[in-house]
């Protein structure tokens, strides 16, 4: 039908069987490549925004800021390359924002982000040892459904590499809770 978008049938790129649209450009509509761009570029500015309210030091005497402004950056500069890449090579399906979000299953992603949450509000009660063994453990046994073997094992290997990175090596102090680690 003339004046309308080609459909094509098929499977599209996120594996799903239903019709989606040719790569072709068509009205102002974003491309899904656009769309992520900007969501990631926007990622990146509030850590830059962020990292610019602490002290960034500098590469020889690096500020708590330091990391996240160049974290930052690098979001940044990687979510430009996507949007440029969309936009001056066509890549990348149209798409509208709703559709992006279709079929998306909630769950996980919110248990994930309520226990990072919980993480950031005891962190400085219960000392970052016991508050990181149990923000893992919750997340591995109870999200990502692994034995109790795993659960158990691949918390405590991650403290201990912890420790000596942040305690042993590089002499940093991180919060103790009551059990005095």
């Amino acid at each position: 039908m003339p004046g309308r978008p080609a459909l094509n049938s098929g499977v599209s790129p996120g594996g799903s069987a239903r019709a989606f649209r040719s790569p072709s450009r068509q009205g102002n509509a974003l491309k899904s490549d656009q769309i992520s761009g900007l969501f990631w570029g926007a990622i990146g500015l509030i850590a830059v925004l962020g990292a610019l309210r602490l002290d960034l030091g500098n590469l020889g005497e690096p500020g708590p800021g330091l990391f996240a402004f160049s974290a930052g950056c690098f979001v940044c500069l990687l979510a430009l390359v996507v949007f440029l890449r969309a936009s001056l090579l066509g890549r990348g399906f149209q798409v509208s924002l709703s559709s992006l979000w279709e079929g998306v299953k909630w769950n996980r992603p919110v248990v994930v982000v309520l226990l990072m949450l919980g993480f950031i509000l005891t962190l400085e009660r219960l000392g970052f040892f016991l508050t990181s063994f149990l923000l893992l453990f919750v997340i591995l046994k109870g999200v990502g459904k692994v034995s109790w073997k795993k659960g158990v094992l691949i918390p405590v290997s991650t403290l201990a590499i912890s420790y000596l990175l942040f305690i042993f090596f590089l002499k940093v102090n991180l919060p103790k809770g009551p059990l005095g680690f």
